[in-house]
């Protein structure tokens, strides 16, 4: 593997966050990147070999004056089998959601899974044609009636069917924890303004409350 990339270009509204008051918290939320972004950075670190050596991001608040927390988020990432991930997340893009990709590049191999939510296989191209990639886009691709936690249900599914068999579940809590760790070295090393090497210890999404400013009052 050479490197792999996150885009998530979704629009998030002032009707969407004013219907909770959580949503763009520190304390109960974060912001694009540890909401919408999260599981597509998640499918990076687990696609690219998992462990990571440096983490260096950048987060600002750029449209959303009325949250606590970033709507754009920018990152470099060096794994340790030396390869290299970028993210960029935003929910910015106006007037709504734009795309979830995301792209694998290796020395004899080339993906992209694309479409609104990460839905769709776009690329498939490997030097071995074990697999016709017209066959691949055709069949492991799909439609959801709706992005907004469609997904969600078939995990929900398997954690009740792991309980109940003695099973391990398909996402250990040990995944989420790691997809959490490396948004939150994104953000500390956004508000430092230098690289972070992980693992990472000791940190919160309440270190950086009043990093951009006080949040306004909803109109």
């Amino acid at each position: 593997m050479f490197y792999g990339t996150a885009h998530i270009r979704w629009c998030r509204d002032w009707e969407y966050y004013s219907r909770a008051d959580w949503r763009g918290t520190w304390e109960q939320d974060g912001g694009a990147l540890m909401n919408q972004c999260i599981h597509n950075i998640d499918l990076l670190r687990w696609m690219m070999g998992d462990e990571i050596d440096t983490v260096m991001g950048m987060t600002d608040r750029l449209n959303h004056e009325y949250i606590e927390a970033e709507d754009l988020g920018i990152a470099l990432i060096r794994f340790k089998n030396g390869s290299y991930g970028i993210v960029e997340g935003t929910t910015d893009i106006y007037p709504k959601n734009l795309e979830e990709t995301l792209y694998l590049f290796g020395q004899k191999g080339t993906v992209k899974a694309g479409g609104t939510s990460v839905n769709k296989i776009e690329e498939w191209n490997f030097a071995d044609y074990l697999d016709d990639p017209d066959t691949v886009k055709k069949e492991f691709g799909e439609n959801p009636p709706n992005v907004y936690g469609f997904g969600h249900t078939p995990l929900y599914a398997d954690v009740i069917d792991a309980i109940e068999k003695g099973r391990p579940p398909y996402v250990t809590a040990e995944d989420g924890k790691r997809a959490l760790e490396l948004v939150l070295s994104i953000y500390k090393s956004a508000a430092e303004g230098q690289p972070v090497k992980l693992p990472l210890t000791d940190c919160s999404t309440m270190d950086f409350v009043g990093r951009f400013g006080e949040r306004k009052r909803m109109r």
